[in-house]
């Protein structure tokens, strides 16, 4: 085995392990806001509530956002790194790498660049949710702890915003395992090769 593939593979691991890393840790400091509560009656009946709850999502922002700037100076530094081991390998190695390597990762950033993405959805729709709350407090009740609108077009707006935020949170729960059965495989994978060079 060329000596740069060894290289190559514990690259590889580090970038997966970093991207684990960071994703648990993005997980961890989301769970701490307790986004569940951004839900409750209170938060959409009462002016106050509402305050909070967008105090909440504006901290969900700043963390978002946070992520995605380490995220992406991470990864850029990373394909570099990549990208510079490959060519040091022979041609027909080069080429054997780039087939099979390369796009496994670019999968694994592509999903990535993907939560991203749905994340942002999500965050613009339960600000969306919350700001026609706020500008309508006129048409909407609340009776025997039920939210009553009393305007169509409101209703129809906020259920909107209502249903991207659940379509978003069911395809997370959906592809969570998939991701997680992914990145089993790839650690597995890279571990298998690097046995393989040091043998």
């Amino acid at each position: 085995m060329h000596p740069t593939e060894l290289q190559l593979i514990q690259l590889a691991q580090q970038v997966g392990s970093m991207a684990q890393q960071a994703a648990l840790a993005y997980e961890q400091a989301q769970a701490a806001l307790q986004l569940e509560r951004l839900f409750t009656l209170d938060s959409i009946a009462t002016e106050e509530g509402t305050r909070q709850a967008l105090e909440t999502v504006d901290r969900l922002t700043e963390l978002h956002q946070a992520h995605q700037q380490i995220f992406a100076k991470f990864v850029t530094a990373a394909m570099q790194q990549l990208t510079g081991a490959i060519a040091m390998l022979p041609p027909e190695k080069a080429c054997e790498y780039e087939q099979g390597f390369i796009p496994s990762l670019n999968s694994t950033l592509s999903s990535q660049a993907e939560f991203f993405a749905n994340r942002d959805r999500w965050i613009r729709a339960v600000r969306e949710m919350f700001d026609i709350v706020d500008e309508n407090r006129d048409v909407i009740s609340v009776e025997e702890g039920q939210l009553l609108f009393h305007d169509e077009e409101v209703i129809d707006r906020y259920e909107a915003a209502q249903q991207v935020i659940n379509d978003i949170h069911e395809y997370e729960v959906a592809h969570m395992k998939e991701k997680l059965a992914r990145a089993m495989a790839s650690s597995a994978y890279l571990a298998a090769l690097e046995k393989g060079a040091t043998q």
